[in-house]
């Protein structure tokens, strides 16, 4: 039996979740966002955005329009056999390919709160640094300057991908992109230029 005054599922509770979980992240950061606020604010049990969403990364992701963690780019980079830059570079660039609108819309999405909104700065730096960059940078100086640097060259990548339009970087399939920029990021991941 479901609680007083809480809304039961239907088609409409998923959208309902991500708004109110939206809302959440942009007023109170990613850190300070629980599954229990969010469940409060779309007035459901946060046992529906379990089910929905398994946990507050993949909540979070789905407010993005992101089809995947950017820890699963992480980790299928760690796992492969070879160019990890070239893996990188296809894994983020993956993740705005798909969706609703243009290619890169959902990058152009996350821009635009951004830059007119420090909240939503704050709260995507706050996941980054949860999901991606804690796990890379481990407290040593210099594994936090190959990060950002790291962070830094796929944002402008996707920049000029997706916002610019520079050719021949808009037109080109993302396994070229990958061929082409992924040697340079490995010479910031491993600090020695890439071989093959």
């Amino acid at each position: 039996m479901p609680r007083p005054g809480r809304r039961q599922g239907d088609p409409r509770t998923r959208e309902t979740i991500i708004d109110a979980a939206r809302a959440e992240f942009l007023e109170h950061g990613y850190t300070a966002t629980t599954i229990r606020s969010v469940a409060r604010r779309a007035e459901v049990d946060p046992a529906l955005i379990y089910h929905y969403f398994t946990d507050k990364p993949t909540l979070y992701t789905s407010t993005l329009n992101l089809p995947v963690d950017p820890r699963q780019i992480l980790n299928d980079v760690r796992a492969g056999p070879a160019s990890p830059g070239a893996r990188l570079v296809a894994g983020f660039l993956a993740q705005w390919e798909t969706g609703p609108g243009r290619r890169g819309q959902s990058f152009v999405n996350v821009v635009q709160a951004m830059s007119s909104s420090p909240q939503a700065a704050r709260s995507v730096r706050e996941f980054l640094v949860d999901r991606v960059w804690a796990q890379l940078a481990d407290g040593d100086e210099a594994a936090r300057w190959r990060t950002v640097l790291i962070s830094s060259e796929l944002v402008g990548l996707a920049w000029n991908r997706y916002i610019v339009g520079a050719e021949p970087l808009a037109s080109a399939s993302l396994q070229e992109v990958a061929e082409h920029v992924g040697p340079a990021l490995e010479h910031l991941m491993f600090g020695n230029p890439a071989t093959g």
